[in-house]
């Protein structure tokens, strides 16, 4: 799949999209993404260890926000913020129980960092998502190379 599908995928705003596939600076396109990802916080860093806080609650409101739907209820998103889990891993498998029944899913994109950079897409994509290998790294297993989705 062509870099720019995917940067697509991930980003809906065409402002977005045009902003990442235009940037002369932009040499690995993979990489960029995070870092545009980062900078604008449409993706979000969480560390290995844990969230601090409501990041991942936080993220989805904001999510809610800037595309004016709803993917939790007020409940729902409660609930999740006081979801104890061990491993982060079960706390997105958790959110994606929630954001599931709207039709999204949070994404774990590959980094070589010791965070987790999360995005929100629709579910729709998860076929696509899933079937690229973006952080090409000998020194990675080849499975982290991959968009992750916990369900």
């Amino acid at each position: 799949m062509p870099a720019a599908d995917i940067v697509e995928l991930i980003f809906e705003d065409q402002k977005d999209v045009e902003a990442i596939l235009g940037d002369p600076e932009a040499f690995d396109i993979h990489e960029y993404i995070l870092k545009y990802g980062l900078s604008t916080k449409k993706i979000l860093y969480v560390d290995y260890k844990g969230e601090q806080y409501r990041e991942i609650t936080n993220y989805i409101m904001d999510y809610e926000f800037a595309h004016n739907i709803e993917l939790a209820s007020k409940d729902q998103l409660e609930e999740l913020e006081g979801f104890d889990y061990e491993f982060l891993p079960e706390k997105i498998k958790e959110t994606n129980r929630i954001l599931s029944q709207k039709g999204y899913g949070l994404f774990s994109y590959p980094n070589s960092g010791d965070f987790y950079a999360l995005f929100i897409a629709k579910l729709e994509h998860k076929t696509r998502l899933l079937e690229v290998d973006l952080l090409l790294d000998d020194r990675i297993p080849s499975k982290e190379g991959y968009i992750q989705y916990y369900d």
